[in-house]
């Protein structure tokens, strides 16, 4: 007879590259900050002020992932059975350019990895990368796929988004190679979400892909 053996594998990797982006300041890059942040327009900084919509662009290398799958179980002899996120939330964040608040965003899979990161960062915002005048470039609405809508925990901390597995991001992993996220508010959402990059000086407080 036919004997099916089956064990779970998991495996997380951390961003290879991310950044966010302002409405406000629509031609300056932030990818050298130290956090991201995902926020609708209706909500205020620390001073009940307004400081638009800002939205953050992830890339992950799931290159060791699969290698890791592939040794376990042989080349084509496993399937993904869940995908997460895991981002840590500053709840009140210092910066004065980032809104605050709990609410409803959405994360989405997009096929294009070639986005540049960039070097800006709030105190010295600059021209070296992605800048939100240029998401038009980078997303396609008839190739990138939505992988849930989500609300953010609002306190200081690990938050777990458990992403759906649409077939164009399952290829994505499964091609092993750079796989891409964009995160941005759903329509008049109240979400001001602060979360550590990758360059975030404690490594396993950066966002992960598991």
């Amino acid at each position: 007879g036919v004997v099916d053996v089956s064990a779970q594998v998991t495996v997380s990797t951390n961003s290879v590259a991310d950044a966010f982006v302002r409405s406000a300041d629509p031609t300056h890059n932030y990818g050298g900050a130290g956090a991201l942040s995902v926020s609708g327009t209706v909500a205020t900084n620390a001073s009940g002020v307004q400081e638009g919509a800002l939205d953050s662009f992830l890339r992950f290398d799931v290159s060791s992932s699969v290698a890791q799958f592939n040794a376990s179980y042989g080349v084509g002899n496993w399937t993904l059975s869940s995908a997460k996120l895991l981002l840590t939330e500053t709840a009140t964040p210092a910066q004065a350019i980032f809104n605050r608040g709990i609410g409803q965003f959405e994360i989405r899979w997009i096929g294009n990895d070639s986005w540049i990161e960039g070097t800006g960062n709030p105190n010295t915002p600059n021209t070296s990368g992605i800048v939100y005048n240029n998401e038009s470039s980078v997303l396609n609405a008839g190739v990138d796929t939505t992988l849930g809508t989500f609300t953010n925990g609002g306190t200081n901390g690990l938050d777990t988004f458990s992403l759906s597995t649409p077939s164009a991001f399952l290829n994505d992993i499964d091609a092993g190679g750079l796989v891409s996220f964009f995160l941005t508010a759903t329509p008049g959402s109240t979400v001001g979400f602060t979360f550590n990059s990758h360059e975030f000086g404690m490594a396993s407080q950066r966002p992960f892909l598991q």
